[in-house]
C-alpha cells in the first residue's frame, strides 16, 4: 500500500518563500551548524509550509519522516565567514595585530576574545554577513533562486522530474 502525502501547492511555496528575509534563511542553518561535527541546513516542510534548521552529524542521513527542501546549508568542514568578511577594514587590521601577539599559533577562540574586548557582538554580526552574502550570491536574481528551489520542490514530489531533460522525440 502507497502512503500518500499532501504537500503545500506552489502558489503557497511562492508565499512563503517571498516572505522569507535572507537572516530567516541563514540563521537556522547557523544555528544546527558545529564546525566540524554537524551540516547546518535550512530547510522547508513541503506538508505544511515550516521553515526551521536541522543539524546533521557527519555520515548520518537526515531522517526522512517529513518531505523538505533544503534552502540553505552550511557544511561542517565549512567557515561560514571568513575574517576578511566578519571585520571592516580597520577591526581587521586591529585583529591581525591582537592575533599576531598572542603566542600560540592557533587558538579557536581568538574571534570570541577579541569581539568581547571590543563590544562586538559575535553571532549577530555572523548571521548579518551569512544573510548579506546569501543575498548577494544567491538571491541577487530572485527569479533565478526561485526556480532553482521550485526544481528541488518538483524533485522531491514527483519522482524522475528533470524541467531541464528533453526526449530524442521533442528536439
Amino acid at each position: 500500500m502507497e502512503e500518500i502525502v499532501e504537500v503545500i501547492g506552489v502558489e503557497h511555496l511562492k508565499t512563503v518563500l517571498s516572505g522569507l528575509t535572507p537572516e530567516e534563511i541563514v540563521k537556522p542553518a547557523y544555528d544546527n551548524w558545529m564546525g566540524g561535527i554537524k551540516t547546518g541546513h535550512t530547510v522547508l516542510n513541503l506538508e505544511n509550509g515550516n521553515v526551521y534548521g536541522l543539524g546533521i552529524d557527519f555520515n548520518d542521513l537526515p531522517l526522512h519522516d517529513n518531505i523538505y527542501i533544503e534552502l540553505f546549508t552550511i557544511d561542517s568542514h565549512e567557515t561560514p565567514v571568513s575574517e576578511e568578511d566578519f571585520f571592516s577594514k580597520h577591526e581587521y587590521d586591529e585583529f591581525l595585530e591582537f592575533s599576531s601577539n598572542d603566542p600560540c599559533e592557533y587558538i579557536p577562540d581568538i574571534i570570541t576574545e577579541f569581539c568581547e574586548m571590543k563590544g562586538i557582538d559575535e553571532y549577530e554580526r555572523t548571521i548579518g554577513v551569512l544573510a548579506y552574502n546569501f543575498e548577494k550570491r544567491e538571491q541577487g536574481n530572485y527569479n533565478m533562486w526561485e526556480s532553482k528551489i521550485l526544481n528541488k520542490y518538483y524533485d522531491a514530489i514527483y519522482e524522475n522530474h528533470n524541467p531541464f531533460e528533453f526526449s530524442q522525440s521533442s528536439l
